[in-house]
C-alpha cells in the first residue's frame, strides 16, 4: 500500500504549499543461522605397572577441610532510567503515536478530536497568528497523515508576533525505521524548507531518542517582523506509527527551550490508539 506524506505550510504569507511523493514500504527478510559447537575432551588410560614390580600400599592423606564461603546474593537489576522532561514542561500522552511528549506548561493543548472539529479550528485560527494557515493545510493531506496534537503559546494572542510558538504532531501508519525513515525525512524536510522559505537546504541527522528511531530536521528560516524563528522537526518511528513532530516559533517566545532536550524526553507510553 502506498503511503504519502504531505508537507504542511506552517508560516503565514507562504505562497503555495509543499508536497512530497510517496515511498512504497519494502519488506526485507533476513535469515539468521545459529551454529553451536561442542568440544568433548577424552582421557587416556593410565599405563600399567611393569610385571614383577611389587605394589606399594598407598599412604593415606587426610582430605583438606573446605573453608566455607559466603554465597553472593543475586544482583537486583536497576530499572531503566527515563529522561526527565525539560524544566517548565509537562508530559502529554499522545495515544495515536504511543508516546509521551513534553510540552511547555501553560500552553493551550488541542487534541486530535478538536483538530477534526471545524468550529474549534476556526477559533484557533482567530486567536493565534499563523495557526489558520497551519490548520488549512491539514485538509490537503487527504488522510495521508493525521494531525493528532497541537500545543500553542497562548500569550501570542496578545503580542504582535507573526507566528504563535507551537508544537504539532502528525501521525501516519505504519511505524518505519532504517532506510524508509531516512527517505520519509528527506521528502518531509524538503517540503517544509520550501514552505517555510528556508535560506539553506535542511540539515537532517540521525538521533537516538527513547521513543524510537528518529531523524532531526533543522531549517534556517528568515526572521519575521524582526523575530528570529526557530524551526526544528523530527520524523520518528514511534511505537504507534511514524510521527512528524515540529517545534516552531519565535526564539524569544520559546524562552530558551532546547529542541534537543525536548526530543530526548519523548518517551514511549503505555496507551496506544489502534
Amino acid at each position: 500500500m502506498t503511503r504519502r506524506w504531505g508537507a504542511v505550510r506552517l508560516c503565514p504569507g507562504s505562497p503555495g504549499h509543499g508536497s512530497s511523493e510517496a515511498c512504497r514500504p519494502a519488506v526485507v527478510a533476513a535469515l539468521v543461522a545459529l551454529a553451536i559447537v561442542a568440544a568433548v575432551a577424552g582421557c587416556g588410560s593410565p599405563p600399567s605397572e611393569p610385571p614383577g614390580t611389587p605394589s606399594l600400599a598407598p599412604t593415606a592423606t587426610p582430605a583438606p577441610t573446605p573453608t566455607p564461603t559466603a554465597t553472593p546474593s543475586p544482583a537486583t537489576p536497576s530499572p531503566t532510567a527515563q529522561p526527565s522532561p525539560p524544566a517548565g514542561t509537562v508530559l502529554v500522552d499522545i495515544p495515536e503515536g504511543g508516546v509521551l511528549l513534553p510540552v511547555p506548561a501553560g500552553w493551550v493543548q488541542v487534541p486530535a478530536g478538536d483538530l477534526a472539529d471545524p468550529a474549534r479550528r476556526a477559533e484557533l485560527a482567530a486567536q493565534y497568528p499563523g495557526s489558520g494557515t497551519l490548520l488549512e493545510q491539514t485538509d490537503r493531506l487527504d488522510g495521508r497523515a493525521t494531525p493528532v496534537f497541537l500545543a500553542v503559546d497562548p500569550s501570542a494572542a496578545d503580542r504582535d508576533e507573526p507566528l504563535a510558538a507551537n508544537v504539532s504532531v502528525l501521525a501516519t501508519q505504519p511505524s518505519v525505521g532504517g532506510t524508509l525513515l531516512d527517505i520519509a525525512a528527506s521528502f518531509i524536510g524538503d517540503g517544509m524548507a520550501e514552505t517555510l522559505g528556508a535560506t539553506a537546504p535542511p540539515v537532517r541527522e540521525r538521533v537516538t531518542i527513547a521513543a524510537g528511531d528518529a531523524v532531526r530536521i533543522r531549517m534556517q528560516v528568515p526572521p519575521r517582523d524582526g523575530h528570529e524563528i526557530l524551526a526544528t522537526a523530527w520524523v520518528i518511528g514511534a511505537p504507534g506509527g511514524t510521527l512528524l513532530i515540529t517545534l516552531l516559533g519565535p526564539e524569544d517566545a520559546l524562552a530558551g527551550l532546547d529542541p534537543d532536550v525536548l526530543a530526548a524526553a519523548i518517551v514511549p507510553s503505555t496507551s496506544r490508539t489502534p
